[in-house]
């Protein structure tokens, strides 16, 4: 029985056919692992745990993590860009969808003609955002920076996007309606006899 080991330093080059050791090789490790990759097969294992138990590359492993918590992860900055902008994205949609809810569960219109913001006539949907942005700083910035924009720009207040939500609700209406149908079992199988 083959026995799988999670080693995650070891990194697979496929145009060299070797493997080689990251932490060493990012900290200028002197054994083959970290110069010019490992591809001896034969007692491959014991070579590998040989390595793994070294000094030198726990010493590379250790300044791996220490530059690490000092330094962060590399790509810090992106992860927190594309974090942040998913935490924007949830909270405006969020709003969206509330809005969307109120007024769509009490039959009311969300659109007419006008759909700018600031206009006296836009219609329930941009009214209620407005009427939010009074009390919530967020929804206010959100609007003054992507509220009248016009098409190609992603503001999730245009009428596309609460059509969508619309759509979304509905089938999961129906689907829910369905579902306690068929739980209330009210449809029985008749037989026909000619």
């Amino acid at each position: 029985m083959v026995k799988k080991i999670n080693r995650t330093f070891l990194i697979y080059s496929e145009s060299k056919g070797s493997i080689f050791c990251a932490p060493c090789y990012l900290f200028s490790g002197t054994t083959s692992f970290a110069t010019v990759c490992f591809s001896d097969w034969k007692k491959g294992e014991e070579k590998i745990k040989r390595h793994e138990n070294s000094q030198h590359h726990k010493l590379c492993v250790m300044n791996m993590k220490e530059r690490k918590e000092v330094l962060n992860r590399v790509d810090q900055k992106l992860k927190y860009q594309v974090e942040t902008e998913i935490n924007y994205r949830k909270n405006i949609l969020t709003r969206v969808v509330g809005v969307v809810k109120s007024l769509s569960s009490r039959g009311m219109p969300l659109r007419v003609d006008d759909d700018h913001f600031g206009s006296v006539h836009n219609g329930n949907f941009m009214m209620s955002f407005e009427l939010i942005a009074q009390f919530d700083p967020f929804v206010a910035q959100h609007i003054e920076k992507f509220g009248n924009k016009g098409k190609g720009s992603t503001s999730y207040l245009s009428f596309n996007i609460y059509e969508q939500f619309i759509s979304v609700m509905a089938d999961n209406i129906i689907q829910q309606m369905a579902k306690e149908i068929r739980k209330l079992n009210i449809f029985h199988q008749y037989r026909f006899y000619s």
